[in-house]
């Protein structure tokens, strides 16, 4: 029975942290801080300061918006063939003890 909880928490959080990295601040009318504003950086070059910038911004809207997590690291790639970008998250559980990744296409 734990195996089924755990892997529900894993699933929850993981699925929490895509929302709120895709949902753009002020879309939610009954929490207006919600989301991220990682939406504007799609369409930029990945410099150091826009990598900066999307790096700052991911870690802050998830630990606002998701307590059950730490963020570890996180990385930004661009798909420039399909027009996309990737975000690598790596976050731990700390009541699970356990290291997840989530990776958000933009």
């Amino acid at each position: 029975m734990f195996t089924l909880v755990e892997k529900d928490i894993v699933n929850s959080v993981k699925q929490n942290i895509r929302l709120i990295i895709l949902t753009p601040k002020g879309s939610d009318i009954h929490r207006p801080e919600f989301g991220s504003d990682t939406w504007q950086y799609v369409d930029q070059p990945l410099t150091a300061l826009t990598v900066g910038k999307i790096k700052a911004e991911v870690v802050e809207a998830i630990e606002t918006w998701e307590p059950r997590v730490k963020v570890k690291a996180v990385s930004v790639e661009k798909d420039g063939v399909n027009a996309r970008m990737k975000i690598g998250i790596i976050a731990e559980i700390p009541e699970l003890e356990e290291e997840i990744e989530v990776p958000v296409w933009m």
